[in-house]
């Protein structure tokens, strides 16, 4: 499906959370929605979420499970950088020209890729993958 939209503003509990749902229990957004209300401890966090969230915000959480129930929203894939630590220039980037080692990560270059971007470059890289942290 091409037009996916893209969650965000989600924690890492969160994600989980939601993720979880689907697949372990709560069979539609329906019930997860009703669920967080309900404060059942299911779903603490995204209980929170909501608890602190506005009219306007908790609309938007509901929107975002329904559609992430539906397959027309999902959570980006998981970033990675590719730190090569026994090199002089251990982060792999790549310009419009290739791929390439720096000692520093760079503006104006690619610098973080998906599990499948790393595999397609070279599936050995996977071992020097770390996760770059969703929130900056």
């Amino acid at each position: 499906m091409d037009n996916v939209r893209i969650l965000k503003g989600y924690s890492k509990t969160e994600r989980k959370e939601l993720e979880d749902a689907k697949y372990n229990g709560f069979n539609n957004a329906i019930y997860l929605i009703n669920g967080i209300a309900d404060d059942d401890d299911d779903c603490t966090s995204l209980t929170e979420k909501y608890i602190n969230g506005s009219p306007d915000e908790d609309n938007q959480l509901a929107r975002d499970i329904a559609d992430y129930y539906d397959g027309k929203a999902k959570f980006a894939d998981q970033k990675y950088y590719v730190k090569l630590p026994k090199l002089g220039f251990p982060y792999l980037v790549q310009d419009v020209d290739g791929m390439e080692l720096v000692r520093y990560l760079r503006s104006g270059y690619k610098e973080e890729f998906t599990e499948q971007e790393i595999k397609d470059i070279d599936p050995r890289y996977m071992a020097f993958a770390v996760p770059v942290e969703a929130e900056k």
